[in-house]
This record gives structure tokens, C-alpha cells and sequence, in this order.
């Protein structure tokens, strides 16, 4: 039987290459690539609930005196309107005030 005589099976195609791959810093856009979502600024609630201008944003927005009802409210608030919109309006009251020129509204020397 030659060649040309013998019956060819039918093959199957392949399915794709499967490749595994790091994606490490550049995953961050570290490699100077733009991060798919952008990262969220970080807010350390902790410091900022000890802070004095802080603890009168809260006592003139909510009416309660420091303590554990006030961080009560700031995580309420939290949870109603976001860390950042929460940050943003006492960022905006800390401006308007006045109060902590040379001070940042986290707390940090200008």
C-alpha cells in the first residue's frame, strides 16, 4: 500500500497556546504604564479622629462632643457618603477655617 492509498485521519484542531506570565511592578504601571483603575488616596481615620481640627469638624457637623459617639458618626458617615467625599468636605472646612495655616488638613506641617 503506498502512501497516496492509506486513509489520512482528520485532526483535531489545537486550542490555543495557554501561557502563564508575571505581570509584577508593571501590573501597578510602575514601568511607566497608567494603572487600569485609579488608586484611591488612603485616609488614616485614626489619626485624623485624634486630630483638634478635626474633632471640631465633627462636633460642628454632627453636634457631638468627641469620644465614641463621634467615631461613631465618622463611620457612618463613611459608609454614607464615601472616604473621599467625607475627607474632601473636611478638607474644605479646614480651609475655610482658617485656623491651621501652616498645618494640613491630616495633620502634617506645611
Amino acid at each position: 500500500m503506498s502512501d497516496l492509498e492509506k486513509t489520512k485521519t482528520t485532526r483535531k484542531k489545537k486550542p490555543p497556546t495557554q501561557t502563564a506570565g508575571v505581570n509584577g511592578i508593571n501590573a501597578h504601571g510602575g514601568m511607566g504604564e497608567a494603572p487600569h483603575e485609579p488608586l484611591q488616596n488612603y485616609v488614616n481615620w485614626q489619626k485624623l479622629i485624634g486630630l483638634p481640627a478635626f474633632e471640631m469638624f465633627v462636633f460642628e457637623q454632627s453636634g457631638q462632643s468627641a469620644g465614641a459617639t463621634a467615631d461613631e458618626w465618622v463611620k457612618n458617615r463613611r459608609a454614607a457618603i464615601s472616604d473621599d467625599m467625607l475627607y474632601k468636605q473636611y478638607a474644605e472646612w479646614h480651609k475655610n477655617k482658617g485656623l491651621w495655616a501652616g498645618e494640613s488638613p491630616a495633620g502634617d506641617v506645611i
